[in-house]
Formats: C-alpha cells, structure tokens, sequence
C-alpha cells in the first residue's frame, strides 16, 4: 500500500507544479488521464492484499509514458518486468518526487505517438520502426528521416506540415531499396491547408528504389505535391482520397516517380496544379528498376480514379498503363481541363514505345479533350478478353500519330471497345500502308457500330465479323490480304466515316423471347418459341409449366419442365431461333402458365413471360339406359387423371409420377343425339344434364320421346374452366337402340291373410299377418301400378266395417286392411271400399325391377267365431309418362 500511495502522491505534486506543460509530466493530458484513472482504480482497491497491489503498480509502469529530466537520468526506468517483480521494501526511496514518462507501446507492437517530440525521441532509437499516433500532429517545418521497413499508422489523426521548398523538412527518405509505409491517416485539412510543398508526403531523396506505400490515406493541398520519389516508386492500398488542387507555387505534379502500382482497394485522385502534367517522370538512376519509364499499374480488382488538368505525363521516356484483371482505371481529362498546352496526353512528342495494356475483364474509360498523342513513337494498346474500354475524345480523333508511327490496337474477345472523337475514322492511327495497325477477335461475333456523330445513341450500320485485320491511315480503312473476315466494300466506307467505333463480342445471353401455346387438347399442348440469340446459338431450350400464376419464374414450383437441346428439326442460330415442342401427360379442364428460358454459351437467358392456355375438357365414360322411348344418360368428366413432377428440390433431384390435384369444375353439359352420326342440326337434339361433385363430375339427363326400334348416336357439348363449348364424344361414338314398348306386369293371383288364436288375450290379439307377394314388371317399359278397387266377395266380408285407420272399436265386426310395400310399416297403404274414387299408388317399376307386397292390420271382434272374409282386388297397370 506504501508503494502505490507514494506514485499517487507523485502524480498530484507534478500536477500542480507544472499544470500547463504536460510534457514535462506525462506527455499528453492523454496520459495524464490514463494516469488519473489508475489511481481512482487504486483508491477503490484499498482493502486488496498484497498480490493485487503489485499487479496494480504493475499496470500502472507499462501504461504510462515516461520522458526522463536531467536530474533523474540515472533513475530512468527501462525494465518493467524488473520493477513488477519488486516488493514494496525493494522500491528505492529515490523514487519520490520524480516525473515519469515511460515510452509506450501497444500489445501488437507499435509504438504510440502522442506529439512531434515523442516521435523525435523515437526516431533516435533504430530498434523502434513501428508508430502509432495517438494524436494529430504537425510536423512543421522540421525534418524526420524515416528508414526501411518502417510503418506509421495515423490511427486516423490528421498530420499537418510545411515543407515549402526544402526536400528535408516532414518526412523524407534517402536509403536505397527501403521500404516505407503510411497507413490510417490524413494529410493536411480538409480545407487544402497544412499540407505545403512539392517535395511531397515524403521526399524521396536520391536514392534509387525506395518503394512509398500508402494504406487507406487521404491527401488535401492547395499548395502540394503529393508523391517525390524520383527514383523510386510509389504503391496505394485501400482507399485513399486524394484531392490536390491549387495555384500556388507549389501545387504541381501529383506524383515525380517512374512508377505508380495501384495494389488494391480504390484510390480516387482529383488534380489541378501549375505545371503541365499529372506526373512527372524522369528517373534514370541504374539501380532503379523502373529506370526510363512512366508506369501507371492498376493490380487485380483495384480501381483507380483519375481527374486531372494536367498532361498525364511530363518527360521523354517510355509509358505505361497496366489494367489488370478485374480492376477499373477512370480518367477524366475534361472536368478539371483549364488550358490548351495541358489538355495533350503527354506533354512532349514521345519517341519511345508506349503501351496500353487492358487485362481480362478490365474496365476503362478514358475522357480527353484532344487526342492521345502518339507521333512516332511505336507500341500498341491491347484489350483483353471481356474488357470494357472507352476512349471519348472532345475534339479530334481519338489518336494521333505519324506515318512512322507503328502503335497498333488489339482487340481480344472483348466485352467491348468505344472509340469516340469529332475526325472521321475515329481512331486517327496512322501506320504505313498496309501495316497491321487494328485487328480484333473473338470466339463468336465481333458486333461493329458505326455512328455518324459521338453523340448519337443509334448506330449508322451495324456489322457483324467474327476476326479481321484492318490498316488505318487517318480514316481510311482496308482489309489486310490475310484477313480471316474482311469487310466489304460498303462496310469498309461505313468505317471511314465514323466517328464512333464500338466493338463488341457479339455473345449475349438470349433475350426477346416470345412464346404462345395451341394445339390443345385435353392433356397435351404444343408450344411455340423464339429467341434472339446474340451471336450465340441456343444450346438449350427449357419449357416450364405452372398451374398458378404465382409460381412463374420459380423453377422449383414447375408442374411440367421439357428441355430442348436437339435442333435438328428446328431453327437455330446464332443470331435468332424459333422452337416447337409437345408436352403430354397434362390434366385435363386445367389452366396452365408456360414460360421459357433459353441457354446459349453466354448463359440462361430470363424467364419469358408467361403464357396462359387451358386443357380441353375430358369424358372419361358415359352410359345409356334404355327403354322404348326414352333413355336414361349417365357418364363422368375426368378431372385429375393428369400427372406431374415434383421440382422442389431442383430438377436433377425430381420426383416424377405426381398425381394431379388441379382441375377445374366444369361449367355445363349438354347431351346431344341425333339418328344421324353426323349430328345435322336439322336432325339434331339436346338435353341439359345436371352435374354433381367437384372432382371427376358425374352428369345425368333422361332423354324422353324416342321413337321405338331406333338406333340414336350420343355426344356432349361440354364447358370447362376455359368458358368455351366443347365437344366429346367417346370413341367408338356411343349409340343405343330403343325397343317396340312391351308392358307386361306379373301381380299375385291370391293374397291371404289371417289372425292368431295364439295371440288372444294378449295386446297382439286381432292382429292381421301374410306371407310376402310379388309385383313384377316383365316388360320394356317403366310401368306405373296402382290399386283402383276392392270389391267384398262374400257374407263374411259384407258384414266387416273396412277402416282407413287403426283405431278401431274393441268388440266389434271392424277390420283395418294395410297393405305394406317393401315392407314399409311407415306408409302403409289401407284398403277400404272407397279405391274406386281413391286409388292407392304401389309405385313405378322401372324394367325388370319388382316390388314386395304384405297384409298387415287388425280385427277388432277376434273373440267371435271365426269369419272367412273374401275380397276382390283390382291391380291397374300403365305406361310411365313421367
């Protein structure tokens, strides 16, 4: 406790001996706070033992920054493992009233930098490479040589400085083939200010191949040059923002180096200054190993942005511009332009070869106001596979060069290639004659737009070759002999006169894709397609079926997927195609949506839109009944007896063989006939059928006055879901014959009935029973039958009261006759005498169909001798006209 009580009584003497100068204390009022918050955490730990104690003291030694005085020099802490390990009666009594300030460092081993003194002190010791800044910091006019292999991270702070003239004020560097790295940081204010000279972040001094990188640094001067490293080069990472612009005396180039590698990220450069280019390159030196060159080397999947009012180079020597795969190169020489002798592309007439070089899958476009001067020098610009390069030029063609002038322009398979200017023939190369100075290839092919003014956003003419080798002289073009496409004559002038070339490798997945259905029947439909197919034939055709609409466009929601990939029937090519396909195994009465998509070697072309059509209606059977002039019509329509594939899981895991669950109801059914099989509708009927359930609808109808002995054909006239009438017919046609009516009914001769004497004194008593009787009808005809008379055929029968109920008086010669049908007890039918007036209906026999007859009632005198009652009854016996 002694310990950590004598450091906090430290930290308050210096604080009021020296409260405003912080560096005589512990640095920065950061560490000062640092320091503070310590000692609260150790006021509040009071009660710890021994073991905490030091571990505090410990955090304490390793968290401050120390700057040693005069008089304690020799007390000046270097070990802090030493001072942990130490016990409270170790600690020297020297310690007491003493200012510390102990250099700190992070745990990934950079050393923190909270003010342009520490970093001094620094960068006194070559063991410390890494630093952190803590704070902004202005470095003034001061110099701070920086060695190889060092990195210093702003950590986002700004640093500020003022070099004016002088290479050694800032940063600057003079050690051959070192490596230095600014990271995480800005230079100068937003304003433009605080960033002065033209010596650059860091003057490189005449030592030849250092390497400068800048990670994720942003730069504003209105009075500054970014990059000095005439010798050496420079490489950006991350993004970096740039924004130097000005008038003053020592706004000039961007950069004064020989190489610029953009290595990742994306690093945007707004430029304006008062010498003539962008960079400046003169570096010559033997140990520099881009000695002679101007390099602007955009890596794999960077981008570089670039608006400047400058040349884009100032000096004599060879450039460069690398594009490589993947990556963007943006400049814009218009924006920003301000006078006409810094409006060229290089501001000297180069001798030396320059190079273009557009990688696979690149992007470029370029925006000048005159063209790229080549003049003698030779090279060439080559584009690669799937590149996109535009070159706009304000005024002029796009290059301009000498007859001894070899540069050439290689088109490979590119995406696509805009050459714009105000000359005719656009491009203004100029080899000699019948020099190989513009060739392009590609694996399909090669689309050429000409247009008469840059401006025009619709090609004069468009031309179609698949590789050609041309010689340009200004804007005359000719085919080269060996040319494998040459143009002809008529294409050959469309070129002279253009002022916008845009070459495109004319392979695109299909588009424009129309598709109609027809030809439908109940479970089949044909499709027909056709795609324009940009330079590349369709390899495959997939036709897709849905039964919602909802489910277009989602290929795992297809009821129906057919592929196309034999055309030998077919038209396909490169340019455009039509299809036709049948897909069977459809449900019938069902509204499908069918779309298309259509593959070329560029890929799947959309979805097309979707086209609606329905499934015929289908009679899946029909029956007729007959009788002698009429006929009884049953049948069914299908409704789910289509099948389909279950694509949920993608078409390589289908599972085919999916019952049907998607028909619609149908709407009507009309049974027509006619003795005619060709239906004439003078000789034509029909009959309404009615339709039950929802699915495979059953239909009935009774066809009624049909002449006997006939032969009748049957069809259907059938609407479906679709609203259209329909007709189906079974195949053979269905067909009956009527019959000559015969009616012929078999009644019982004699029905008897009787009492039990078992039955007396019980509740049973009187009761009447028979045994069972047959109505038959042995005709062809449905007959209706009826009893129309009962006729008391003795005594016995004379002296019985016939009841037309069962509630009878107990004792006397009272009898209820019923006559039960099919043993009916619930409508039972009673005889009395009154039939004659009242007929009883048995009911209607249809052919062959037959009825039970039963005696049942009850006698109410049964106690009386027995009687032996005797009736005659009348069966009538008619023809159903219902």
């Amino acid at each position: 406790m002694k310990k950590i009580n004598h450091l906090i009584f430290t930290c308050l003497i210096i604080l009021i001996i020296f409260p405003n100068d912080w560096s005589y204390a512990m640095g920065t009022s950061q560490s000062v706070e640092e320091t503070s918050k310590t000692t609260e955490t150790t006021e509040s730990d009071l009660s710890s033992d021994s073991t905490e104690v030091e571990t505090v003291d410990s955090s304490i030694i390793q968290d401050s920054i120390t700057e040693e005085t005069d008089s304690t020099e020799n007390e000046k802490i270097t070990d802090t493992i030493d001072i942990k390990n130490r016990t409270n009666e170790d600690e020297p009594k020297t310690v007491k009233n003493r200012a510390l300030k102990v250099a700190s460092q992070a745990e990934d081993g950079f050393w923190l930098v909270d003010s342009v003194a520490t970093l001094t002190e620094y960068l006194k010791d070559s063991q410390k490479l890494n630093f952190r800044l803590t704070n902004d910091i202005d470095l003034g006019s001061t110099g701070f040589q920086l060695k190889d292999k060092m990195i210093i991270d702003g950590a986002n702070h700004i640093i500020t400085y003022n070099k004016g003239g002088s290479s050694a004020s800032g940063f600057y560097a003079n050690q051959a083939n070192a490596v230095i790295e600014i990271r995480n940081t800005q230079f100068g204010n937003s304003d433009g200010s605080g960033a002065v000279g033209y010596y650059g972040i860091i003057s490189g001094g005449s030592a030849a191949n250092m390497t400068f990188i800048f990670d994720r640094v942003d730069y504003y001067s209105t009075n500054g040059q970014m990059i000095y490293n005439v010798n050496g080069s420079v490489i950006m990472r991350g993004q970096n923002t740039i924004d130097q612009r000005g008038t003053s005396t020592y706004s000039q180039e961007w950069a004064e180096i020989n190489y610029v590698e953009i290595q990742s990220g994306h690093t945007s450069i707004k430029h304006s200054g008062t010498t003539e280019a962008f960079i400046w390159s003169n570096g010559n030196a033997a140990a520099n190993p881009h000695a002679g060159t101007s390099q602007i080397v955009v890596k794999e999947n960077a981008q570089l942005d670039i608006q400047t009012n400058g040349n884009v180079m100032y000096g004599t020597l060879s450039p460069s511009y690398i594009v490589e795969k993947n990556s963007v190169f943006n400049l814009d020489k218009v924006t920003l332009a301000s006078t006409s002798s810094r409006n060229r592309f290089f501001a000297a007439n180069l001798t030396q070869p320059i190079t273009f070089d557009f990688k696979e899958n690149s992007q470029v476009n370029f925006t000048l106001p005159l063209p790229i001067n080549l003049y003698t020098a030779n090279g060439g610009m080559t584009i690669g596979e799937n590149a996109d390069v535009s070159i706009d030029v304000a005024n002029g063609s796009v290059f301009s060069s000498s007859a001894s002038s070899s540069f050439a322009v290689n088109m490979n398979k590119v995406k696509q290639a805009s050459f714009a200017g105000t000359s005719p023939g656009t491009l203004g190369l100029n080899g000699a004659s019948g020099a190989n100075n513009l060739s392009f290839t590609s694996n399909y092919l090669q689309k050429i737009e000409t247009f008469s003014s840059k401006e025009n956003n619709t090609p004069t003419q468009e031309l179609f070759k698949s590789a050609s080798d041309l010689s340009v002289q200004g804007s005359n073009f000719s085919n080269i002999a060996s040319s494998p496409d040459p143009f002809t004559a008529q294409e050959i002038s469309a070129l002279n006169g253009a002022k916008k070339l845009v070459f495109s490798e004319f392979m695109e997945v299909p588009d424009q894709l129309g598709l109609t259905a027809a030809d439908e029947t109940d479970t089949s439909v044909s499709l027909y397609g056709s795609s324009i197919n940009n330079g590349s034939a369709a390899t495959e055709v997939k036709f897709f079926l849905f039964t919602a609409q909802e489910d277009t466009n989602d290929l795992g929601k297809a009821k129906h997927i057919v592929t196309l990939d034999d055309f030998t029937e077919q038209e396909n090519t490169r340019l455009n195609s039509t299809y036709k396909v049948t897909i069977a195994d459809l449900n019938p009465n069902t509204t499908y949506w069918a779309q298309m998509v259509v593959i070329n070697q560029a890929g799947a072309s959309e979805f097309s839109d979707s086209e609606q059509f329905v499934t015929k209606p289908q009679l899946k059977k029909i029956t007729a009944d007959v009788t002698t002039t009429s006929a009884f019509i049953n049948g069914e329509l299908a409704s789910d007896t289509g099948q389909w594939t279950d694509y949920s899981n993608g078409e390589d895991g289908a599972i085919p063989g999916q019952p049907a669950y998607y028909g619609g109801v149908y709407q009507q059914v009309k049974v027509e006939y006619s003795q005619n099989k060709d239906f004439p509708a003078q000789e034509t009927k029909s009959q309404f059928a009615d339709l039950s359930g929802d699915k495979n609808q059953k239909f009935s109808t009774k066809l009624k006055g049909l002449v006997g002995d006939v032969t009748y054909y049957v069809r259907l006239r059938v609407i479906g879901i679709s609203g259209e009438e329909v007709i189906l017919a079974m195949t053979p046609l269905t067909e009956f014959q009527t019959v000559t009516e015969i009616i012929k009914v078999e009644v019982p001769i004699e029905m008897a009935f009787q009492t039990q004497n078992k039955d007396l004194g019980t509740a049973q008593a009187g009761e009447l029973s028979s045994g069972d009787y047959q109505v038959i009808n042995k005709g062809n005809t449905d007959t209706k039958i009826s009893i129309t008379n009962l006729i008391k055929e003795n005594k016995d029968a004379d002296q019985l009261l016939l009841l037309n109920s069962l509630s009878g008086n107990a004792g006397q010669n009272e009898l209820a006759l019923q006559m039960l049908i099919n043993n009916d007890q619930a409508a039972p039918l009673f005889l009395t005498s009154d039939l004659t007036s009242n007929p009883l209906s048995i009911g209607t026999l249809n052919a062959n169909e037959q009825k039970n007859l039963t005696l049942r009632g009850k006698y109410f005198n049964p106690t009386k001798q027995a009687i032996f009652p005797s009736y005659k009854m009348t069966f009538k016996v008619e023809k159903n006209e219902e």
